[in-house]
């Protein structure tokens, strides 16, 4: 699940809290990368178990929301797709499937969640290193951008509409997840922590006095970070862009991310960094603004609150700095 939304940015996490709480660091494998719950207190009693749980529910999340594995729910409604059958889901699926379609509205088709056909085919493409058929990609574009999934009136079952529909999470699933899986360790007595999954990070603060994390961007195709570290607390961070699971076809490599308006992966090396109140938000957010272009994006954030974006576009091997919006108070001379 989620295997190709792994970020291009590393974040660097500083210790900044109070000396008497410690901070206590586990690390797993969910959705294809690590996956590190860090948590802050004086007591460490309980802390195992809250860990346990949290990584538990990651994994229970992953079992209903995975288009890796062939028993998951969203495999299930996938399989089923244009049949005109229902099936049963539980609500975290709900949940993010209502927050996709509220992103695919905000962005005008630039995210899309039903693009997994697509997203298939270009993973077979990446595999026998052939050029996907583009007509193809055009006629799943044109259907998907229409009306694609029912709920059923209670909102327990789902179905697809049409074949061409097909469910893929990679574009929000791993913030979404670290959301969840932040909020259960809340509520399991541990209010001051940080979940990483693969770089979606979503966090509090590091104690009682409300002190934030501190951290650091690296540039893409660098190993420099951004000349100042971010003072971050009661927020998502999110990266998105271009990964190692690129192909070159025709003269021109294509990234694994794709624009679900065209069908066609993305030949441009770009990179975004968001920052928003949620892990959902802060991750769509980072994909949808490595495809659309500067004046949607500009549009894009008018209809959005409390949110901050940085893009980088590649230019020869030298990352450039494409759109700032209140993420870096400047732009240092000593980035290029």
């Amino acid at each position: 699940m989620f295997k190709n939304s792994l970020s291009l940015f590393f974040m660097l996490i500083l210790g900044n809290a109070n000396a008497q709480y410690k901070k206590y660091t586990y690390e797993t494998q969910r959705m294809g990368s690590p996956f590190r719950i860090t948590i802050s207190c004086v007591d460490s009693n309980g802390i195992s178990k809250a860990v346990k749980r949290g990584f538990s529910l990651a994994y229970q999340l992953e079992s209903e929301l995975s288009d890796y594995q062939p028993t998951s729910e969203l495999s299930h409604v996938n399989r089923l797709a244009g049949t005109g059958t229902f099936y049963p889901i539980h609500e975290a699926i709900r949940a993010i499937v209502k927050e996709s379609l509220k992103a695919r509205n905000l962005s005008h088709g630039a995210l899309n969640i039903f693009a997994g056909k697509q997203v298939g085919i270009w993973r077979q493409a990446r595999k026998s290193q052939k050029m996907p058929d583009t007509r193809t990609l055009q006629q799943i574009a044109q259907k998907i951008q229409g009306a694609c999934l029912e709920f059923s009136a209670d909102s327990t079952h789902v179905r697809l509409l049409d074949s061409a529909c097909q469910l893929d999470l990679g574009s929000l699933g791993k913030g979404f997840v670290a959301q969840r899986v932040l909020e259960e360790l809340s509520r399991m007595g541990f209010p001051y922590a940080l979940v990483d999954a693969g770089g979606k990070i979503v966090m509090t603060s590091q104690g009682p006095n409300d002190s934030p994390w501190e951290v650091g961007i690296e540039m893409p195709a660098s190993k420099a970070l951004l000349p100042e570290t971010i003072s971050l607390k009661h927020v998502a961070i999110a990266t998105s862009g271009k990964t190692y699971q690129s192909v070159q076809l025709g003269g021109l490599n294509y990234s694994h991310v794709i624009d679900p308006r065209t069908g066609m992966a993305l030949t441009h090396a770009r990179s975004a960094t968001a920052i928003a109140e949620d892990g959902t938000l802060a991750d769509w957010l980072a994909t949808a603004a490595t495809i659309m272009t500067v004046q949607e994006i500009e549009e894009l954030l008018v209809k959005l609150t409390n949110v901050r974006l940085l893009v980088f576009e590649n230019e020869s091997g030298e990352p450039k700095i494409l759109f700032n919006y209140k993420l870096i108070p400047h732009e240092a001379p000593r980035l290029h």
